[in-house]
């Protein structure tokens, strides 16, 4: 049996944690649920604190099994009440206020990169049907978008970005690395249920069948 732990906010809303609530805690907001908790043997302890203290202690009680298991076997606790009241100063985190405003910043940054780097190796893309080197510059462009999906920690963004290295693939003639690379994405487009994915995947799987039947054509003459 773990640990039940009530929170009470300033407008005496209740929220619990930990394991589903019993009959008489669920009711114990009705006049019925209120003669029904009397009636339930539950030892609480209660602590009354302010919103910030009372949320590291939340944190503490909630990720610490030790603590939780000394508040149940050595003092008998069974359901801990927690009283929250405004505290009498709001102190600014300025620690996370600037880790924050930092991550902030180079998400902007990155997506700015991201737009530019999208137009360019459209532009090369868009001649690498006619010039080897093109399709070379374009396939470069989609690595170093790769690169910023992967520290933007955006699993679409990444698999889209190997979509547009496919389409450098298919222009140089590597028809097979292309192939196994859109299969990938459709599978990654599948699991996420992302239908503009999938729709990519199918734009680029006719172009690849395209230059495959081309392939054929100039094998037969």
């Amino acid at each position: 049996m773990r640990l039940i732990v009530c929170v009470c906010d300033y407008w005496q809303r209740r929220h619990y944690y930990n394991r589903p609530l019993t009959k008489a805690i669920q009711m114990e907001s009705t006049d019925e649920g209120k003669q029904l908790a009397k009636h339930k043997l539950m030892r609480r302890l209660s602590v009354q604190l302010d919103a910030v203290s009372g949320n590291y202690l939340l944190r503490e009680v909630l990720q610490q099994s030790v603590l939780q298991h000394q508040l149940q076997h050595n003092l008998g606790v069974q359901l801990l009440w927690l009283s929250l009241q405004p505290p009498a100063r709001l102190d600014i985190d300025y620690k996370w206020t600037q880790m924050l405003s930092h991550t902030i910043a180079e998400h902007v940054q990155l997506d700015q990169l991201m737009c530019w780097l999208s137009t360019l190796g459209g532009g090369y893309s868009s001649l690498g049907d006619q010039f080897t080197r093109c399709a070379e510059a374009a396939g470069k462009i989609s690595l170093q978008q790769l690169s910023i999906g992967m520290r933007l920690r955006n699993p679409l963004m990444q698999a889209r970005c190997k979509l547009y290295y496919s389409i450098s693939l298919i222009q140089r003639g590597e028809l097979r690395q292309a192939k196994q690379l859109i299969r990938n994405q459709y599978r990654l487009a599948c699991g996420q249920n992302d239908q503009r994915l999938k729709r990519m995947c199918h734009g680029v799987w006719e172009r690849l069948r395209y230059e495959y039947g081309e392939r054929q054509r100039k094998a037969i003459k």
